[in-house]
């Protein structure tokens, strides 16, 4: 846009005549000005005007008015008016506070008219961040805290003493506050604190756009930085120094505008100060940037995959500057150079490249060096001109670099070593060496996928799956998955673990089944790098079924040998299930941190060791629930003898759960526990029990009681009021008309068992609730989460044919409030019963899997039922 179609700047400033200026009565007027530049603004922005030209535009619109206010309340000419943090650097989003500094030697004096101004300047709508010092508080506080110094580096006069300004800049000269170095690592320890916070990841589901790794806080470090050094007024100033390579400022300058631009965006939508890209501002950003649905695509996956790489670009960029500023800072005498090999050496123990042309005369060295940093513990990490010249270099890794035997030899030798492996992958990630190597890889780099359930993008998943893969096989995590870490002590050739966790996403956002198409390039990667066939197939068969382990634990009756049958078949021997065990814990765990728990850990650990004990063909494995009915009374048996509690006063108790599946759904062990607790209890009583801490990895509910009809529609609501999750129900009624109900649940905010002090407040709740037929409310819309709220996910009701007496409902949702209770009122309401029921929960999405009959103990055939079934829970749970 021609900047001579822009109103000027004096235009909107004269709006405020002196009059209105020393009469806070009348603030009125100056919010009305505000106001009409932000909307001045927006309107510029809507045509088209760039970011970077508006943002400066309002840090000088923001003077000029300041000037007018400070001089209508402020009559001392000793005190200044500073501009200081971002405002100090000339740049301001519409809704950004205004960080000030008031320079004056006598606060006392002037403190009136001071806080006349400040309020007046809250009055009028800005957001005003100040501070009044004197120029020795200002190296005082300024020396005790590096973000008061940051500050203070950045600060900018406004208006006036002059004089005093420049004193205050003259305190970065004095040898007592800050110099270069204690600056630079001080920074430095402040954004790795920061980049904690974010789990060290620029893939955030919901990124802040100033704050997170690869954010404008990257930026501004290295600003930060430059200016303590060279005096530096922007980073473009670094170029001259040779600090920074004009293809490299092009870079972190296009990051620049296009971070700002989309903070612009965000705080144009808001229509106040927002920094985080929240779900709901992602897909509306997109849609104001042009970007549409696609086939392969949501426009929202487009327009976070920019992001992405943007801010990848940034943090490349930010790790190079920064050890760049080391070398210059703590390299103070000439460096200790300890040679490697012809192509490398150590430099204050980082790596080097001995000349500027090792990798293009041998392009095998950019693979080299990452066996070298393996080898050398103690190696710190490259240099940045090592980190350049491989950047520079990537070009070279092309169809004949990929043919190469040697190169190919060198890919394997890393994923190898018996150390360094994690940190040689994620370094090869970051300097763009894997898209480079595997152009199947770069399909996946910075790919989002838009739901709640991946925290991360395809490529930054698949680099903490392989981190999660090396730290079972490290002594020092052994804490973290015991069993993971027995197992990986076993395996023979974890480099193909390694491997099937780098393709086992490899297909993400392909049309087609990933899990197959990823297999088929695994198995080609596999046999073009030489592995045998036996290794090349296990590779590619871990990638197939890398869900199917997940899949099979949280939805299949572990209790039933049929199913342990059918996927130790699938396993074919110990070697395929301990393989494919240790790629499934670590793909859970790499999808968020909300994920794994303890009752998902059970599963995961109950599937793996029933499916060991099948394929090592036990004498007395069971092959028919009937046959593991009777070993587990025999068992439970021989422990109540233990305990001194005869058959006889027992085996009413057994006789009446006989013809039910109890006996083949439970261990030995709670057969046990559980006949203790049941066997001399009145039939004519509701009893109630719950054990906040259960062998399971949750919570036990366990209720024994006359028998009534639609038990879960009534419990699952009492427990949903409560805030509780249910994971799994198993209802049984017995001969002599009572019913048994075991619920394992977790608390719905921690996915944690309960606290034992609640205990008996969810005794009571259901209590209550089951003396009373009419149940609680649902829990309605108010609690669906903002982020729930940004998905749309359609209701899929499926009916499978299990037996005469069993029918199998599986229900895939939006995991929406009080789900499991609208599920069972459904249920109730068409006279459906419940006998177990499954419960997953996949980010946004809920799959559960009910097995259900009709009053008679019959399956559901009759199609108008199902078609009812169908229309009454759809309608039951969009409602």
């Amino acid at each position: 846009m021609n900047s001579n179609n822009r109103p000027s700047l004096p235009k909107f400033i004269n709006a405020l005549n002196d009059s209105e200026l020393c009469d806070r009565e009348k603030s009125a007027a100056g919010r009305e000005v505000l106001k009409r530049f932000i909307d001045y603004q927006f309107h510029q922005y809507d045509e088209g005007a760039p970011v970077a030209d508006l943002i400066k535009e309002r840090a000088t619109f923001v003077d000029q008015l300041l000037k007018k206010i400070w001089h209508s309340f402020i009559c001392n000419e000793n005190a200044v008016l500073v501009a200081v943090g971002g405002y100090g650097r000339g740049e301001l989003h519409p809704y950004s506070d205004i960080d000030l500094l008031i320079l004056c030697e006598d606060p006392n004096r002037n403190q009136t008219p001071i806080s006349n101004f400040i309020t007046f300047l809250w009055d009028i709508g800005f957001d005003v961040g100040h501070s009044i010092l004197s120029i020795e508080e200002c190296v005082e506080e300024g020396s005790q805290d590096v973000t008061v110094a940051t500050n203070l580096l950045e600060a900018r006069w406004i208006t006036g003493d002059y004089s005093r300004f420049q004193a205050l800049q003259g305190i970065w000269r004095r040898e007592d506050f800050w110099d270069n170095k204690d600056f630079f690592q001080a920074k430095y320890e402040e954004q790795l604190a920061r980049h904690k916070r974010f789990n060290d990841t620029i893939y955030q589901l919901e990124p802040n756009i100033k704050e997170s790794p690869g954010g404008l806080r990257d930026i501004q470090m290295i600003y930060w930085v430059a200016k303590r050094k060279f005096r530096a007024k922007s980073i473009n100033e670094l170029v001259q120094r040779n600090f920074l390579t004009t293809e490299e400022y092009l870079e972190i300058e296009a990051a620049n505008k296009y971070l700002n631009r989309v903070r612009f965006a965000l705080q144009r939508l808001k229509k106040r100060r927002e920094d985080r890209l929240l779900f709901e501002h992602q897909q509306s950003i997109s849609e104001s940037f042009g970007y549409v649905d696609s086939p392969d695509k949501m426009a929202v996956e487009q327009f976070m995959s920019g992001y992405y790489r943007n801010v990848q670009n940034v943090v490349k960029l930010n790790e190079i500057l920064l050890q760049h500023f080391r070398e210059e800072f703590f390299e103070e005498h000439l460096p200790v150079m300890k040679p490697i090999n012809s192509r490398f050496c150590l430099i204050n123990n980082y790596l080097d490249i001995v000349h500027p042309q090792v990798f293009s005369d041998n392009p095998t060295a950019i693979l080299e060096v990452f066996i070298v940093l393996e080898s050398l513990p103690e190696v710190q990490g490259l240099r940045s001109n090592a980190i350049r010249s491989i950047r520079d270099h990537l070009h070279l890794i092309n169809d004949e670099f990929r043919r190469d035997p040697i190169n190919k030899a060198l890919f394997m030798e890393i994923f190898r070593q018996p150390k360094g492996i994690n940190a040689a992958v994620k370094r090869m990630h970051g300097y763009g060496i894997l898209s480079a190597y595997l152009p199947v890889f770069k399909k996946i780099s910075g790919l989002m996928q838009f739901n709640i359930f991946h925290a991360y993008t395809v490529d930054d998943h698949t680099i903490l799956v392989i981190r999660n893969l090396r730290r079972f096989f490290v002594d020092d995590f052994s804490y973290e998955f015991p069993t993971a870490h027995q197992i990986a002590k076993t395996i023979c050739r974890p480099e193909l673990l390694f491997l099937a966790g780098m393709f086992h996403d490899i297909a993400k956002g392909r049309k087609g089944d990933h899990e197959i198409l990823g297999a088929a390039d695994a198995l080609e990667f596999a046999q073009n790098h030489n592995l045998s066939e036996k290794d090349a197939n296990l590779i590619s068969w871990l990638v197939r079924y890398h869900l199917e382990f997940s899949h099979v634990a949280q939805k299949k009756d572990l209790s039933d040998p049929k199913v342990i049958n059918k996927f130790a078949e699938l396993m074919q021997d110990q070697e395929h299930l301990d393989y494919l065990y240790l790629l499934t814990v670590a793909d859970v765990c790499a999808t968020s941190n909300e994920v794994w728990n303890d009752w998902k850990n059970s599963l995961f650990l109950e599937l793996y060791n029933e499916t060991s004990n099948r394929l090592a063909q036990q004498s007395d494995a069971p092959k028919s629930k009937a046959k593991k009915a009777l070993v587990t009374q025999e068992k439970a048996k021989e422990m109540l003898t233990k305990k001194s509690l005869g058959a006889e006063k027992y085996q009413k108790l057994w006789d009446s759960l006989s013809e039910s599946e109890f006996f083949s759904r439970q261990s030995a062990a709670d057969v046990a526990r559980i006949t203790e607790k049941l066997y001399s209890l009145d039939k004519n009583a509701t009893h109630i029990f719950v054990r906040s801490q259960s062998a399971r990895g949750a919570s036990e509910l366990m209720i024994y009681m006359p028998d009534r009809d639609f038990l879960f529609a009534y419990i699952a609501n009492a427990l949903d009021h409560l805030g509780l999750d249910v994971m799994e129900a198993q209802i049984f009624s017995t001969s002599d008309s009572m019913t048994l109900v075991l619920m394992y649940f977790l608390d719905r905010e921690a996915h944690q068992r309960i606290d034992s002090r609640t205990e008996e407040t969810v005794c009571d709740t259901i209590r209550d609730q089951l003396n009373h037929d009419d149940l609680l409310p649902v829990m309605g819309s108010a609690r669906l989460t903002r982020r729930m709220r940004c998905f749309e996910t359609p209701t899929e009701i499926l009916f499978n044919h299990l037996n005469e007496k069993r029918s199998e409902l599986i229900i895939n949702t939006k995991d929406v409030p009080g789900l499991l209770s609208r599920i069972g009122q459904a249920l109730m309401k068409c006279n459906i019963r419940l006998h177990d029921a499954k419960i997953m929960t996949v980010g946004e999405k809920a799959e559960d899997v009910f097995i259900i009959s009709d009053t008679d103990e019959l399956a559901i055939d009759d199609p108008e039922l199902k078609q009812r079934l169908t229309h009454t829970l759809a309608e039951s749970i969009e409602n």
